[in-house]
């Protein structure tokens, strides 16, 4: 599938994003594999492509396509799926419009059902399955089978006794757990920026002077004066509607549609030895490249890295 572009911006943007994301690839590079990717021979066919009015084609990839294309790029580059699904959504790549907070879930969610999963079965760490504890019947991620059973719920980590855990004949939806992604409270520092911080006091988004910036969960924050929460200021519990919806509303305010570098610590609450979230950060900053440009207030959280 070849995809027509009126410009070669978008595709620029992207290869920069990319190139960002990596440690030792060339920008000649990224624009060969992105251009072949995108259905081109290489990059001065996508080039010469390009018109200044965008061509009578069809619309936009739908969300399958999209998936195709961020693992397609993935694997041509060597980079990790979650860091390519941020270029291409930064880059407006596929479309011009973003995708809403929703769409980059449900991305994230069979990208991980694909690459990190596989197929649900009984017993098979990652199928998703229905909590029957004190009657909820709610959908959590397995983690690990036995007596206790331990799962991944959309609030967090837990264990229910094996008769309390059923694997549906057919297969649940995948989904990212809310305490991967949906902010708890703000943080505000001496200098005028707000962080946005996670349940478990993880910072997710750095805003100062309109820029927002994507915040590893390993950085400790410095200058905090003020701290507040949804739960408090909308009532009920952390993910009960009213603070939820609170929280969603500060991302779209300051237009935040991706998802925090947080999401990326979910393949690590499956293995062996993680029993905290703490653990799967400490697991992530191991495995994953570690940025040593951190903003100003902001510093390594030696806390969480033991």
């Amino acid at each position: 599938m070849r995809l027509p572009f009126p410009d070669v911006d978008r595709p620029k943007q992207a290869a920069k994003y990319l190139v960002r994301a990596a440690t030792n690839l060339k920008l000649s590079d990224v624009h060969e594999a992105l251009a072949r990717v995108l259905g081109y021979r290489d990059w001065h066919d996508l080039s010469g492509s390009c018109h200044h009015h965008r061509p009578t084609q069809p619309g936009d990839p739908c969300l399958d396509d999209a998936l195709n294309i961020i693992l397609s790029i993935a694997d041509a580059l060597g980079l990790p799926y979650a860091e390519v699904q941020h270029a291409v959504s930064k880059a407006r790549l596929l479309r011009e419009t973003p995708w809403s907070l929703d769409e980059q879930m449900t991305l994230r969610a069979s990208i991980w059902r694909r690459r990190l999963f596989g197929r649900a079965a009984p017993g098979k760490p990652g199928t998703v399955v229905k909590d029957k504890a004190y009657g909820s019947n709610t959908p959590a991620y397995l983690r690990r089978a036995g007596r206790p059973t331990y799962l991944l719920f959309d609030s967090g980590l837990g264990e229910r006794a094996d008769f309390e855990v059923v694997t549906p004949r057919s297969a649940l939806s995948d989904f990212v757990p809310s305490r991967l992604w949906l902010p708890y409270g703000v943080w505000r520092l001496k200098d005028g920026s707000e962080v946005i911080f996670s349940r478990d006091y993880f910072p997710m988004w750095g805003i100062s002077e309109d820029r927002v910036q994507r915040l590893a969960p390993w950085l400790w924050i410095k200058g905090i004066i003020d701290q507040s929460h949804f739960r408090k200021e909308g009532g009920g519990g952390w993910t009960s509607s009213s603070a939820r919806e609170m929280a969603i509303d500060r991302l779209a305010a300051h237009r935040i549609v991706e998802l925090p570098k947080l999401t990326d610590v979910m393949p690590h609450l499956f293995e062996a030895d993680v029993d905290s979230m703490e653990d799967g950060v400490r697991r992530l900053y191991a495995a994953g490249r570690r940025d040593t440009a951190y903003p100003s207030y902001a510093e390594l959280n030696k806390r969480v890295l033991g």
